[in-house]
């Protein structure tokens, strides 16, 4: 059994600046986070990471030095021109989610209280409250640094935050989470989802969430626990990595999970960051209003690069700066042209050909050229060349069994569906019971409730009092 509370988190003590944003000022939560970027140029800085290169001495080192220094090549990474703008709206949705969370603010403080008290002694959600949160989505084919980005972005911002007094008044959330980060289960299973984010919070808080949602029978009170503590803990942002795993789900239909994503930002003012592969058009070809609201701050599509054009010749004029066979000669058009042809213009393919070349070379022939690139292509890449040669002819039927890399008219039916079409809203008939209750969780969410006359389920159990779900009229 994991002991949440064996490791112990950074806890990073509230330290208030103004940000200069005038619609920022007097929030704690917001002044409590580290200043951005004075320009948007600064933000280049948050993704890329170019180690130290080797020179001409380096490259005469023994073979096994040089060996284990080619490594160096997993510590770099390429910036996207689209990164530095994604991190910018990263950035100011972290910041807005918190514009209508404010803790100090007597309607926060009375939504706060209805949501720890759900609402059992008449003090209602207030009709006045509107979220502020947004989402975002990143899709990119496996290898081109979407997930890299985000854990880029996030090392430069506390996770857990301590508040105390802010200008003398005291803070009635002790303890800021400024964001989770969440994998969809390759199953697609949304209770293992809903798991996971009670184990991170324990880890973090040292709280026991996870084995109270173990012992209820249903997962309709495990998402209403969720929902309270997600609040209770000035959440700010949840990061849904790997979404397309939702089409795995055992015949479930996804469009519920959607809801419950949309409901995250609209009914707790929680902002989402969504991350996937193009295979997660067939999650969201029939939602379009929740992929409207998921990406309500934006998107970001990173697609492989093209042979010959400035941004294919840069990256592999970087990559060329970390030889470390002997003889580096001059790398011309014909060998990029290759290497083009045997990575697909994939980040991830390109450096790992590079890198695998480098190591069959050291002690040999002690060069990278066109032959050592096809020679490594042909064997120690021999079972990624289907997808490879899928990816690089773009032609759907190709693609067909290789979904992660899809490109073809499903990819452009995916970028079309990121807020411009109409769909239907409709959910079929045939639902699995898991989803059946967490659709009508989402139904019964605090803004929900506010515009029935009364709720019509409660939770099956009470939960113990617990660090999270504090209420703040209480002294």
């Amino acid at each position: 059994m994991t002991n949440t509370k064996a490791m112990s988190p950074v806890i990073v003590e509230a330290k208030y600046s103004k940000t200069g944003v005038d619609r920022y000022n007097g929030n704690p939560l917001i002044e409590a986070l580290p200043a951005p970027p004075q320009c948007r140029a600064e933000f280049d800085s948050f993704v890329e990471h170019t180690p130290p290169k080797p020179d001409d001495t380096a490259r005469q080192k023994s073979e096994v030095v040089r060996l284990m220094e080619a490594m160096t090549m997993k510590d770099l990474v390429y910036s996207f021109p689209e990164y530095s703008k994604a991190c910018l709206a990263m950035a100011t949705l972290m910041r807005e989610s918190y514009v209508s969370r404010n803790p100090l603010n007597a309607t926060d403080v009375q939504r706060r209280h209805a949501l720890a008290t759900r609402s059992s002694d008449g003090v209602l959600f207030p009709d006045d409250w509107k979220s502020s949160a947004d989402g975002y989505f990143i899709i990119a084919i496996t290898g081109m640094g979407k997930t890299t980005l985000m854990e880029s972005f996030l090392v430069r911002h506390p996770q857990l935050i301590k508040h105390t007094s802010y200008q003398g008044k005291p803070v009635p959330c002790r303890y800021q989470i400024v964001y989770l980060y969440l994998r969809i289960p390759h199953n697609g299973t949304l209770t293992a989802l809903c798991l996971q984010f009670f184990r991170k919070v324990d880890g973090l808080l040292g709280t026991n969430y996870t084995r109270q949602a173990k012992g209820v029978r249903s997962i309709a009170p495990m998402v209403e626990l969720m929902n309270q503590v997600a609040s209770a803990v000035s959440l700010s942002f949840i990061v849904v990595d790997e979404l397309q795993n939702l089409r795995s789900a055992r015949g479930e239909n996804p469009d519920i999970a959607l809801n419950y994503l949309s409901e995250i930002i609209e009914g707790l003012g929680i902002s989402v960051i969504c991350i996937s592969t193009p295979g997660v058009h067939s999650v969201l070809q029939t939602k379009v209003r929740s992929i409207r609201k998921l990406s309500s701050a934006g998107s970001m599509v990173i697609q492989p690069m093209k042979k010959g054009d400035a941004q294919w010749k840069t990256f592999c004029e970087l990559c060329w700066d970390y030889t470390y066979v002997k003889n580096k000669p001059r790398l011309d058009e014909a060998t990029m042209n290759v290497w083009h042809d045997i990575s697909a213009g994939n980040t991830a393919f390109a450096a790992l050909v590079f890198l695998l070349t480098q190591q069959n070379e050291i002690g040999g022939r002690e060069v990278v050229d066109m032959d050592a690139l096809k020679r490594t292509a042909s064997t120690d890449m021999a079972f990624l060349q289907p997808a490879i040669a899928a990816l690089r002819s773009g032609k759907s039927e190709r693609l067909r069994d290789f979904d992660d890399l899809i490109y073809g008219e499903k990819y452009r039916d995916l970028q079309r569906l990121l807020g411009v079409e109409n769909g239907s809203d409709d959910v079929p008939d045939a639902e699995v019971e898991e989803l059946e209750e967490i659709e009508q969780a989402v139904k019964n969410s605090v803004k929900s409730r506010q515009r029935r006359k009364k709720l019509q389920q409660q939770p099956e159990q009470g939960w113990s009092e617990d660090i999270a779900i504090r209420d703040p009229l209480e002294p």
